[in-house]
């Protein structure tokens, strides 16, 4: 055994908290301590501000764009795990407090597209046809909604109740008289 090894088992033995995100579970459930579970989430966080600011870089290449987009998609999906998993072990509830770094992306079919990513000639291609989809049913909506509010009554097409015809019929001698 090594004396890095040593040191590890006696930190963990003691209760220390494990920083190296080499030693990072695969699998959140494995962690039943809410302290390191939060350790691990604001690692994860860390990755995502640091891969953020990489694909903002305007010398970035296109092959590289794709790679950091596809690393932060998973980084926010793993992060939502984390914070999904703290919440079941009773720590905080990060899911509804904080406004999420995702918002920055935009979604086109199930996937986030982040900083320089959302240029990528493909990417610009779905995200018009999103809008032009988007706008498309926002337009339908609308018409069924105005359907469904403007009734027979809207349009005049209902009987007109005998008081009210009596009253049309005074109210116009009263105005031609006037």
């Amino acid at each position: 055994m090594s004396l890095n090894n040593f040191h590890q088992y006696k930190s963990k033995e003691s209760g220390a908290l494990d920083t190296n995100p080499q030693n990072r579970p695969k699998y959140v459930q494995k962690v039943q301590s809410i302290p390191q579970a939060e350790v691990w989430r604001n690692i994860v966080l860390g990755e995502i501000s640091s891969k953020l600011t990489q694909i903002n870089d305007a010398q970035t290449s296109d092959a590289r764009l794709r790679e950091l987009n596809d690393a932060l998609n998973q980084l926010f999906k793993e992060k939502r795990s984390w914070e999904h998993h703290i919440k079941n072990l009773g720590g905080n509830d990060y899911i509804h407090n904080i406004k999420d770094m995702i918002n920055s992306g935009i979604n086109v079919a199930g996937w986030r597209y982040f900083g320089r990513a959302k240029e990528l000639p493909d990417v610009k291609k779905m995200i018009e046809e999103k809008k032009k989809q988007t706008v498309k049913q926002n337009g339908n909506e609308w018409s069924k909604t105005v359907e469904n509010r403007l009734d027979d009554h809207y349009y005049g097409k209902q009987k007109d109740s005998k008081q009210l015809l009596e009253f049309e019929l005074r109210r116009g001698l009263e105005l031609q008289n006037g």
